[in-house]
């Protein structure tokens, strides 16, 4: 094969002794057997990282690296090309030296070379997160969550193997500022926790709490509230905030800081951002129950000064939290609709009053273009 023509006598001189040192003794007739050469390959993997420090270009590193994956396909069985690639993988990340971006793409490489489906490149797409983490640099390689999700069943990963992988994301998407993909990434892998092993994952809550309130466009959180490790945060002071920014208003907010100052000083989010958040939260939660709000209204419950208050109206307007019109002749916002901060029962029986009602003009519509003439639908429309 072309693989074992490159891996010819005059190459293994030039290139294996050249790097490795003399330690190693060529088979009697070794152009002409293969097999008595493959044997070398667990000596060949095991000393690769000397590549790392002994070759002086980045090029003759990958050309030794490439040569070895071509061997590794030679092998027969896929159990042994599994077990090598792994073997090569892990020397790899294990090495030392300072090359960690050649590295990673090396890596890179080597999970591109195989079959997502083949059970070893669980252990490639570890060793690819891990330099991903190290580096902060993601190239070669796309990381699609729902893809690796569905790898991983192929794969048959077991829970602490699951965990391993989306804990590596989180930190390989936050070490690339891709902050809302590191949230979903957590929030996957706290829903890997029983009840009974919520406990074992409240540092990753606490993460992931605060990883929410700080991601300027994260508004709605009412979801972490059922996961057990979240649940686990009861009492805490990280679990209180919560509550705060999935049902409290901005003074609720205010009065938690006014207690807990230090806390909160010390959190990867500002007490300055953390006011923002609020106002707009709170502002939607007083759409919620109104389709106007006057200005003054504004003023009094988000502690603005009036000459902000419509600079802020835009702002929430614009972030999507609330759908209305500015009325600056009467110092007002016209409100057509707002989020759910919550959704819980209330929220349910809402949506399933409404499809019943519509329900119930299709019929009454439909019963008046039969008769030829039309009604007024139910609701004003």
């Amino acid at each position: 094969s072309s693989c074992f023509v490159e891996f010819s006598k005059q190459w293994y001189q030039r290139r294996v002794r050249g790097t490795y040192g003399a330690e190693f003794t060529l088979p009697e007739n070794f152009e002409e057997n293969e097999d008595t050469f493959l044997e070398l390959l667990p000596q060949l993997i095991e000393q690769f990282p000397l590549y790392f420090t002994k070759c002086n270009s980045d090029a003759e590193i990958e050309s030794a690296f490439f040569s070895l994956i071509s061997m590794i396909q030679l092998l027969s069985q896929v159990d042994q090309i599994e077990d090598t690639s792994k073997k090569l993988s892990n020397a790899i990340v294990a090495d030392k030296s300072e090359k960690l971006l050649l590295k990673s793409k090396l890596l890179c490489h080597q999970f591109n070379c195989y079959q997502p489906t083949l059970r070893s490149t669980y252990v490639l797409l570890v060793n690819v997160l891990k330099l991903v983490v190290e580096t902060g640099q993601l190239r070669y390689i796309t990381l699609d969550t729902e893809q690796i999700n569905e790898w991983m069943t192929k794969w048959k990963c077991d829970v602490q193997e699951q965990r391993e992988i989306y804990r590596l994301l989180h930190e390989a998407f936050s070490a690339i500022n891709q902050g809302e993909r590191a949230i979903q990434a957590l929030v996957r892998l706290l829903k890997l926790y029983s009840e009974n092993e919520g406990v074992d994952a409240k540092s990753d809550a606490h993460i992931c709490v605060i990883s929410h309130i700080a991601h300027p466009k994260i508004f709605v959180m009412d979801h972490l509230m059922d996961l057990h490790p979240i649940r686990a945060l009861d009492g805490q002071l990280s679990h209180e905030l919560l509550q705060i920014f999935v049902n409290g208003d901005l003074a609720d907010y205010i009065e938690f800081y006014n207690n807990n100052m230090d806390f909160v000083e010390k959190l990867a989010v500002t007490h300055e951002e953390n006011l923002k958040k609020m106002r707009l939260l709170t502002m939607a939660s007083m759409a919620q129950d109104c389709t106007e709000i006057d200005f003054s209204h504004l003023v009094e419950k988000l502690n603005l000064a009036a000459e902000d208050v419509e600079p802020f109206v835009i702002e929430a307007i614009g972030s999507g939290l609330v759908k209305g019109k500015i009325n600056e002749p009467e110092a007002k916002i016209s409100i057509s609709s707002t989020i759910n901060r919550t959704f819980r029962e209330p929220q349910w029986i809402f949506i399933k009053e409404k499809l019943e009602m519509w329900q119930k003009n299709l019929v009454l519509i439909q019963d008046s273009m039969r008769k030829g003439h039309f009604a007024m639908p139910l609701g004003g429309g």
